[in-house]
């Protein structure tokens, strides 16, 4: 009997260790996943505030750019509320997702980290860029990417963007003059938490959670990511 209880006991205490390990997965996640649209606000609504000179005309734009994800802000929540209702993986419905819009919207969304950073950005798209996915995952990851190429980068640095298709398969490229990655760390700056730099990571706010999910919604709509180093310096993220 005492060999039955002590069994009961560990099978137990495994149970609530998982679910201690997936509360904190889930809050790690949610916390990331909240974090792109308000760094988007706050850069938009930076913006408005140090710029004297913006017209009405601007001053809306901005503004049109806030609602925008402000809505996608919503979304998200509503999603991440659904996770917390339920024991079961929500399910995305997939759209038709152009690429190229993604990636002109994020460098749109991230051009006054890069104005402030002194960092050229150049994003060359290709028409027909189209992947079946769920667009605010798809355009997380694509932020993320290039957060981090401004982020990792250089004062006077550059990060150039590609979208094209080779194959049949759609491509988006993330290229940067940034500090690098060691060699034989390339595999390893998608794992959970893993990080560089870490004196970089704590100056810049970084989780080490940004690439990990980069690989997980990549791979949920069944695509791949990988990162190279550059020569001769920077990194490349596909």
């Amino acid at each position: 009997e005492l060999s039955t209880l002590a069994v009961e006991f560990n099978d137990l205490t495994d149970r609530l260790q998982k679910t201690e390990d997936g509360r904190r997965q889930f809050v790690s996640n949610a916390s990331h996943e909240l974090k792109t649209p308000l760094a988007s606000i706050k850069l938009l609504a930076d913006s408005v505030v140090q710029n004297e000179n913006m017209s009405i005309e601007e001053v809306q734009e901005f503004l049109g750019d806030i609602s925008q994800e402000i809505t996608r802000l919503t979304r998200i929540t509503e999603r991440l509320l659904l996770l917390t209702r339920s024991d079961v993986k929500v399910q995305t419905s997939l759209t038709r997702v152009d690429m190229s819009y993604i990636v002109d919207r994020a460098s749109y969304m991230l051009e006054p980290m890069a104005e402030h950073l002194d960092i050229d950005v150049r994003c060359e798209l290709s028409d027909g860029c189209i992947v079946l996915a769920e667009e605010d995952g798809i355009y997380q990851a694509v932020f993320n990417l290039m957060e981090n190429a401004l982020k990792y980068n250089v004062k006077g640095g550059s990060v150039v963007v590609y979208t094209y298709i080779k194959d049949d398969k759609v491509y988006c490229i993330v290229d940067d003059t940034g500090i690098g990655m060691p060699h034989g760390e390339l595999e390893k700056v998608f794992e959970r938490f893993y990080r560089v730099d870490k004196a970089r990571s704590r100056e810049t706010g970084g989780t080490g959670l940004g690439l990990s999910i980069v690989k997980t919604t990549v791979e949920q709509f069944g695509g791949t990511v990988w990162a190279e180093n550059r020569h001769p310096c920077g990194s490349r993220f596909t």
